[in-house]
This record gives structure tokens, sequence and C-alpha cells, in this order.
């Protein structure tokens, strides 16, 4: 079973999501606290295997402030962040350490697949963003890659493992992981969390984009980014008005 700590938000919404948890046989809840402060105090390896930081905690201090905490809270355990969170705000919290991200709109088998992926160590950014053409004059950082790579490259950064990649793509997980080597060696980088990143960063992954069906995502979604060079926090001013009971786990 995997051992879970709930950190900040409002008491109403932590305790949703902790009434949901427990009634699960597959999750432990450790605890709640107010805080992401408070819970640093007692988060160790040997005591939790994924802290679960409401978003409206990270709004409620600077985001300089928060990406320390966030940090030293990834160097302890799996960290993922629950709520609404800006498009901009996503390769932040990757950077910060954070493995998961959760939208409140996951119906409660999908929060627990996602839950359960990043105990076990993938990135899951859940429900996964649209993917949509990339515009040439965005994709200077992605010109090395070959249209292959960069479907890789998108799905390394919506999808949880090479498993669910190589479903999607039809070819195996040890093809996907060689494709994901060699879009590495061409950007670079040494980890799947800046994959994801640059997934971001570059456009490739534009979260709350229409889908190639034309049709418009959830409103309980992504919001447009609101990220101001004083503040660049990943949680938008307007994280939590009208959501007390749209916590992801209630769907």
């Amino acid at each position: 079973m995997h051992r879970v700590l709930l950190a900040g938000g409002p008491a109403l919404v932590r305790d949703a999501y902790a009434h949901v948890i427990v009634a699960s046989p597959a999750f432990v809840l450790q605890g709640q606290t107010a805080t992401l402060t408070e819970a640093l105090t007692a988060l160790t390896p040997t005591t939790c295997d994924l802290l679960l930081i409401e978003a409206r905690e990270l709004a409620r201090v600077p985001w300089a402030a928060a990406q320390v905490s966030l940090r030293l809270a990834a160097a302890r355990t799996r960290t993922a962040v629950l709520g609404t969170i800006s498009p901009a705000g996503l390769p932040l919290l990757t950077e910060a350490g954070v493995t998961g991200v959760f939208g409140p709109c996951l119906e409660p088998d999908a929060f627990f697949t996602a839950l359960d992926a990043v105990c076990r160590g993938a990135m899951v950014i859940a429900p996964a963003p649209s993917r949509t053409p990339p515009a040439p004059a965005a994709h200077g950082s992605l010109s090395p890659l070959t249209q292959r790579e960069r479907e890789v490259l998108a799905l390394v950064a919506t999808q949880p493992d090479n498993t669910a990649i190589a479903l999607a793509l039809g070819v195996s997980p040890l093809t996907v992981k060689s494709h994901i080597n060699r879009v590495m060696r061409k950007l670079a980088v040494s980890s799947r969390a800046q994959l994801v990143t640059l997934a971001y960063e570059s456009r490739l992954i534009v979260p709350g984009a229409r889908t190639t069906s034309g049709a418009a995502p959830s409103d309980h979604g992504a919001h447009p980014a609101d990220v101001r060079p004083d503040h660049p926090c990943p949680v938008p001013d307007n994280c939590g008005q009208g959501e007390v009971l749209t916590c992801g786990a209630y769907g």
C-alpha cells in the first residue's frame, strides 16, 4: 500500500480528498497538515510515499518560497499537486521536482490510477493536455527532432510510462526507450522531467487547447496563465473560486 500525506488548501477540500483516499485499499492516509511547511517538518522517505499538495497552498506564499519548499519535499518523497494549474505553471512545477499534477475533473478511478503511477516513479499530468500541431516559430529548441521524435516527446509529457506510450504508438516499450534516448541526446537533457519541461516551454504541448476533433476542453481544466515577473506562481489568481466541491477525487 502507498502512504499518502495531504498538505495545504481549505480544510473542507482536504477532508474530501482524505475521505476518498481512505476508501481505497491501495492507499493509507498518513495524515493532513494545514500548510506545506508543517508537512515538511515530519516528511521522510520512511514515513510517506507521496505528498499531495493542494494547489492553493502554492498561491498562499511568493513563488520563490513555494519553489524552495517543493524542492525540499521532492528530495524526501514523491510530490504531486492537486487542483487548477496555469499552462505556464506546469514547467515551473516539474523544475521544482513535482512529478504529478492532478486536475479538478478526474473521476475516482483515474485519480487512483494517477496516484499509483506517481508512487511507482512515473510522471503524470492528468487529465493529459491536448496536443496541437506545432507552430514552426515556436519550436526552435526542437528543431533537431524528427516528427516521430516530437510525437514521442509529447507522449512523454502526457503519459505515465513507456508502456502507455508504446500502446499509443503501437510499438514495443523497448522501441519507445530507444526513441526517448535519442531525443535526450539531441536535446542535451538527462531526465524525463527536463523533457516534460521542454515539451511545454516549446509549446509542443498546449494545455487547454482544442483537441484534434475540435472539441473544447472542460471548463474545469487549466485556466489561461497569469504569470507576472514579480510573482511567477503556477497557480492562477482565481484558483479555487467556486471550486469548494470540485476536487479531482469527486469528478
